[in-house]
């Protein structure tokens, strides 16, 4: 369904509340808040929603109207789902439901979670010509996180049909000291959207703001340690929620080794005594203050499968030239973790 079909939906029976100043703008600022209690902006009919002076922009927050346009069920289902990071997605993440448009893209975000480390936002793209099979964001206006001094992450657009795509943007803001907020403020103002096949450029202004509460979660303190001649990495903690499990760890490498790489970053195999696997040479977020000497950051996947009772976690420390200049493998031991029952 088209904006242009939203916005003529039959409305006379609709429950409507008195908008005051404020409220409008709050609109015009296109500023949305997510609260455990429903905000004001779910119970006011679509007659609130504000034009501003004439311009085709409309950002609003409602699922229940999201929740008519068939791509926009379970956004979270187009995308990869071999290793069960997405599993528990649907069920335990924020349902938002915003929506901005201009200049023939409408972008809907879908659904959000905050596990306490990472964020996954889920999010669709309905437009009025066919941008291609390759589309990107572009213009430098990736998603933000208000406080966070440094932010990491992945975003990955595929195209469902000529006018409509899912799109999925997993991020890691890091705060000082180490800090993980109770409550977040997500940022997005994109700026253009780019094809890949074409070249083509299509600029237009969209904003989203909104907040996320952490999920709550089970610390397990692990301090285990996977060693080689020259490197070692400490599994400090492990934490289990609803629909992740983030592994924070801590690597040393050797001087030695270090005169010879620009950098070395590590990647982890995952898998339980049951057999399932949750991840294979994927890496993670993380920082260094001394050259890669030390590098200290976390690893996420999945929710832990019920019935496992062990991890099997082996880290592959990657030392590289960088730039494609060159890399080498180094395997560290296994660390072995009981799970908490």
């Amino acid at each position: 369904m088209k904006m242009k079909e939203w916005m003529e939906l039959d409305i006379d029976n609709l429950e409507l509340e008195q908008v005051t100043e404020l409220e409008k703008q709050l609109v015009k600022q296109h500023v949305f808040k997510k609260r455990k209690k429903a905000p004001i902006w779910r119970s006011i009919a679509m007659a609130a929603v504000i034009l501003i002076s004439g311009a085709a922009i409309t950002t609003f927050a409602f699922p229940s109207v999201a929740s008519q346009i068939p791509f926009m069920n379970n956004v979270i289902s187009y995308f990869d789902d071999s290793y069960g990071q997405y599993t528990n997605f649907e069920g335990f993440s924020d349902d938002l439901g915003l929506v901005d448009s201009d200049n023939g893209i409408s972008i809907l975000i879908d659904h959000a979670v905050y596990d306490g480390t990472n964020i996954i936002v889920s999010y669709a793209l309905e437009t009025e010509k066919n941008l291609g099979k390759s589309i990107a964001v572009s213009g430098g206006n990736w998603f933000d996180v208000k406080g966070a001094i440094a932010l990491g992450g992945s975003d990955q657009i595929i195209q469902i049909d000529e006018h409509h795509y899912a799109g999925v943007a997993e991020f890691t803001p890091r705060f000082e000291n180490d800090e993980q907020p109770e409550t977040i403020e997500v940022i997005w103002t994109p700026k253009a959207f780019y094809n890949h096949d074409t070249g083509e450029e299509i600029k237009g202004d969209w904003s989203f703001n909104f907040s996320l509460d952490r999920l709550e979660g089970i610390v397990l303190t692990v301090n285990k340690t996977g060693t080689s001649s020259d490197v070692s990495l400490t599994v400090n903690s492990i934490e289990f929620t609803d629909v992740s499990t983030v592994l924070s760890y801590k690597q040393f490498a050797s001087d030695e080794l270090m005169e010879s790489w620009l950098s070395v970053t590590p990647t982890f195999a995952v898998k339980d005594d049951l057999g399932n696997v949750y991840i294979d040479g994927i890496g993670g977020g993380g920082q260094t203050s001394d050259n890669f000497k030390t590098f200290t950051g976390t690893t996420s996947f999945g929710a832990i499968k019920e019935g496992a009772t062990k991890l099997f976690i082996e880290p592959t420390a990657i030392a590289s030239l960088e730039s494609g200049l060159g890399h080498k493998k180094i395997t560290l031991d296994t660390i072995v973790v009981e799970l908490p029952k």
